[in-house]
């Protein structure tokens, strides 16, 4: 098993401070041993990281280390994969009961990130035709807009004490496989909300730029509330998508502005 060092940590300040290590919200101990602390989103076992208030951790093992969203130097971190063989007539099914409520869906994901715009949404659901991700036989439609917000990867999210931040959503380790979601037989999967600092040196923020980490509570009752107000412009821009008909969509060209 191989370790990581705290000798290789950056020196820490607000810019890399993912890097150096994280502090551990929501993080839990391992069955057998009390002394063991495991990631809350990767599950790897944490070490403590000699800081001044003995309140930051790094991940124990290497992999762990490069892998994990909350530590990862990679701008490019792993995604849950959409990995389903096309149902004609299940997407039609499921992909027309979203759209009766993407209202809804789009106020849930709005929530989680302000800046989201109608026109990512709709690259979104694109991205979602093109993956058939409407075509898992199991799936639940209040978990959609938190799938969509994993797809979506990195978006600006306007500023934080005057500088700009990026926000980045992922589920736990628990999903691989977006259908891990609907036949995982443990405890919810827990979403996490990820925020950064603008990065400098690469496209997207890696953990040098985290900033912190929160859980999001997942709505699972949104279907059942009334349609949200929104702008008539907003409105009739999703209904030429939807009367485009089925639209492949490119995520790495999709708007990752705020406005």
């Amino acid at each position: 098993m191989t370790g990581t060092s705290s000798d290789t940590a950056l020196q820490l300040d607000d810019l890399n401070a993912g890097a150096y290590g994280f502090h551990v919200v929501g993080a839990h101990y391992g069955i057998g041993d009390k002394a063991s602390l495991y990631c809350p989103v990767c599950f790897g076992e944490l070490v403590p990281v000699a800081d001044d208030a003995g309140r930051r951790f790094r991940h124990f093992v290497a992999q762990d280390e490069a892998r994990c969203p909350l530590s990862t130097l990679s701008y490019q971190p792993d995604v849950p994969g959409v990995h389903r063989r096309r149902d004609v007539a299940l997407e039609r099914e499921q992909r027309g009961v979203f759209i009766e409520n993407w209202q809804r869906h789009f106020q849930v994901m709005r929530r989680a990130a302000p800046s989201l715009t109608v026109r990512r949404f709709i690259y979104l659901v694109g991205y979602a035709d093109v993956m058939n991700l409407w075509s898992y036989p199991a799936l639940e439609q209040h978990d959609l807009p938190y799938v969509l917000l994993t797809l979506a990867q990195f978006m600006r999210a306007g500023a934080m004490g005057g500088r700009p931040v990026w926000v980045r959503f992922c589920f736990d380790a628990t999903v691989r496989d977006v259908g891990d979601l609907w036949t995982h037989r443990g405890p919810q999967a827990r979403f996490f909300k990820m925020m950064y600092n603008a990065p400098r040196e690469t496209p997207f923020p890696t953990s040098r730029q985290l900033i912190h980490y929160e859980t999001v509570r997942r709505d699972t009752s949104f279907l059942e509330t009334p349609p949200p107000w929104m702008k008539r412009a907003d409105v009739k821009e999703f209904q030429r998508f939807v009367a485009s008909g089925r639209q492949s969509a490119d995520p790495g060209r999709a708007d990752t502005g705020t406005s």
